[in-house]
């Protein structure tokens, strides 16, 4: 992928927003779904990392079934294919720039994997992130244009 995403309308998809979304069962899936369907009436394009995918394909295959993951999987392929999502993959450039992120700023107090979105987010100026994630609260730290949905 180059540097080329249309940043005004990308939203980075973080995996608490995506597993939110996809467990009727979680509490925050009606917030989550009503969200969703306004970035999507709004034609929003998506970018995650594939980080995240691997993340959520072992999580379903663990707390559903095999299937499930698969079925995830392929939405998510098929969602790249119709050009509304975007995946990035690490490189050594982002792995460097990942830690040298958590050895520079520790007070951020990111775990790998919130670095490396951080990072990502970066890289590609992507201004709005989906995350249920209070950590990423600490991205106004790196740039004060990024905006967290839904506000926490």
């Amino acid at each position: 992928m180059d540097n080329d995403l249309n940043i005004q309308d990308t939203i980075f998809l973080d995996s608490t927003a995506l597993a939110a979304l996809m467990n009727a069962d979680d509490p925050r899936y009606a917030k989550a779904r009503s969200i969703f369907l306004d970035l999507h009436d709004m034609e929003r394009n998506y970018v995650t990392t594939s980080s995240i995918i691997f993340e959520l394909h072992e999580w379903l295959r663990t707390e559903y079934s095999y299937q499930q993951a698969e079925y995830f999987l392929k939405a998510m392929d098929k969602t790249v294919s119709k050009g509304r999502l975007a995946v990035i993959s690490s490189s050594q450039e982002f792995d460097g720039e990942t830690r040298r992120l958590l050895i520079d700023r520790p007070e951020l107090h990111f775990s790998l994997s919130e670095a490396f979105t951080a990072v990502t987010m970066s890289y590609y100026q992507i201004k709005r992130i989906f995350t249920f994630n209070r950590n990423y609260m600490m991205l106004a730290n790196l740039d004060k244009d990024i905006r967290i949905i839904p506000t926490i």
